[in-house]
């Protein structure tokens, strides 16, 4: 007595391996099969290459061989029938999806790219997809995967560019953060959010620019009011605080900083003013201060723990902060 094979076993076998071949040879693209019993709906990916480069863009394919696969003809192609199952499978797919039928001979080889739009139900827990018959693996297979895979880009000039930037930030000491006007007119914060990304792409970098940045508005130069008299300007500071923009962990509290100045300015109310040397001086109101410092500090807290910042650092940033602050 011996293991035995079915005949759908050898077609399955027989229709994966002539695919195989055929992607390689005749698409000189590589061909990745999955297991059998890893085969839940897609058989294999197509990896997409372009003059002898590898690009990465992967097309997911379903085969069926069998001249069974043909018993449906349509006015325009074939029909093929699936399992209901198989249609969030091909849905959720993160890579476009082409089923593959081919006869016996391999004389007759049809596609179609799964489109949910296309799809009928047919009997229970079943649809089917048109596959037209001018649907040639020959002819058009190649230019519609590389045509559902999309543009495949030279990333270099981007790699280096993000180089250059990321190395410049890590061997700048302090930096000075423009806030372009229509951020500041449409409470956006992606100049700031950006920064921070940027800053954070390893904990070295992060943990060296620490209150090391300052804040301007260049596009103000020209008004002859104040900084801290411009309404947009104290609202898109306020904000930013109430949506837990980290400021105290990155704005530098050791040398005259107008960040600082500014955002206590934004949210705390004056009760008094005056002017010495050329200079505006304030009194704030105690409970806003207080409102002020813990709201600046909770969110700096979070951002130092989701960054798992030690807590020497967050206690040499709080004392400089409350020096800054309350100690002037």
């Amino acid at each position: 007595m011996f293991p035995k094979i079915t005949l759908n076993n050898l077609k399955g076998i027989t229709g994966q391996a002539y695919f195989e071949y055929f992607v390689n040879e005749y698409l000189k693209c590589i061909y990745h099969p999955i297991s059998e019993k890893n085969d839940f709906g897609i058989d294999g990916y197509i990896e997409l290459v372009i003059n002898n480069n590898v690009t990465a863009k992967l097309i997911g394919v379903q085969i069926k061989h069998g001249n069974s696969f043909f018993n449906n003809p349509t006015t325009y192609g074939y029909k093929f029938i699936g399992n209901e199952k198989h249609l969030n499978y091909y849905l959720n797919s993160q890579v476009p999806i082409f089923i593959v039928i081919m006869d016996e001979e391999f004389n007759k080889m049809n596609w179609v790219q799964f489109d949910i739009s296309k799809t009928m139900p047919v009997g229970q827990n079943k649809w089917y997809i048109e596959i037209p018959k001018n649907n040639e693996l020959q002819t058009n297979f190649k230019d519609a995967l590389f045509q559902a895979a999309g543009p495949v880009v030279e990333f270099k000039e981007l790699i280096q560019f993000n180089w250059n930037i990321n190395s410049l930030i890590k061997n700048s000491g302090n930096k000075v953060l423009a806030i372009p006007k229509s951020q500041i007119l449409n409470k956006k914060f992606d100049c700031i959010n950006n920064l921070i990304n940027r800053l954070s792409i390893n904990k070295e970098i992060l943990v060296n620019s620490r209150t090391t940045i300052d804040i301007f508005f260049p596009e103000y130069n020209m008004d002859p009011r104040e900084i801290f008299q411009i309404p947009e300007i104290m609202e898109w500071l306020k904000t930013s605080i109430n949506i837990g923009i980290p400021w105290f962990y990155f704005l530098d509290y050791k040398y005259k900083n107008n960040g600082l100045n500014l955002l206590v300015h934004s949210y705390c109310h004056v009760e008094e003013t005056y002017k010495k040397e050329n200079k505006f001086l304030f009194n704030y109101n105690k409970l806003d201060m207080k409102n002020f410092l813990e709201r600046n500090f909770t969110s700096m807290n979070i951002f130092m723990d989701k960054n798992d910042i030690d807590l020497e650092i967050n206690k040499e940033i709080s004392d400089g902060i409350i020096t800054y602050y309350i100690g002037k």
